[in-house]
């Protein structure tokens, strides 16, 4: 019991947390490693963004195509989007974050994934988040990766709790992290794991990791750690 309760204050985003202020843990301050890339918003299709009443809303006030308006205003929504984030305005975020996810944007599916775990902006619903983290995670994002480790350890949106399948995605997640806090907390999370596991549950995860990694050509980061 008491291991239980020091892993749970490692996680990332404690729900108290999360019903104050925007989670230490995706602090923009020097971060932007584990944020969503604006790069990665350069190659969206044209409407994504903004939804087709916020287009043409600007399309009226501007005289312009609606469709040609996303392309030279996406890098700024996308900005504003973090800040509002960032300044615990989770209902703006999640209004402008849906169209992203619903487009199969990765970034936007982990942070809508957290968001629908911890209910910002919207109703919590784990069933959801858990399906927009795995997508995220099978896409290589460490910070959804560690999400979805933490659900396997408490249970959430998953039938029941599974601290070998957690432990796998705790070791998936550490080697695709920067250098930094997040990388820290995940090993901490995984320390604490292993003290719960046989030796044969931890070479399990070990191999389910590396089977994992193995599809993406990735096992040797395994190796370096």
């Amino acid at each position: 019991m008491r291991l239980a309760k020091i892993f749970a204050a490692l996680l990332l985003f404690s729900a108290t947390t999360a019903s104050a202020q925007a989670p230490e843990i995706f602090d923009m301050e020097g971060k932007g490693d584990q944020l969503p890339s604006t790069d990665e918003y350069n190659n969206l299709p044209k409407g994504l963004l903004l939804s087709q009443e916020q287009a043409q809303e600007v399309a009226k006030e501007t005289g312009q195509d609606p469709s040609t308006i996303v392309a030279t205003e996406r890098k700024v929504n996308y900005d504003k989007i973090m800040e509002m984030y960032k300044e615990g305005k989770f209902d703006d975020v999640a209004k402008n974050l849906k169209p992203l996810s619903e487009g199969g944007h990765h970034g936007a599916e982990e942070l809508m994934g957290i968001m629908y775990r911890l209910g910002q902006g919207v109703k919590a619903d784990q069933l959801k988040a858990f399906d927009l983290l795995n997508k995220a995670a099978e896409a290589n994002r460490p910070l959804a990766q560690h999400h979805l480790g933490t659900m396997y350890y408490t249970g959430e949106g998953v039938p029941a709790a599974d601290p070998v399948t957690a432990l796998m995605w705790l070791h998936i997640a550490i080697v695709h992290y920067a250098d930094g806090p997040e990388k820290k907390s995940a090993m901490e999370s995984r320390d604490n794991i292993y003290t719960q596991l046989t030796r044969r549950e931890k070479d399990r995860a070990m191999e389910m990791a590396r089977s994992w990694l193995t599809k993406k050509g990735e096992a040797h980061l395994l190796d370096l750690q």
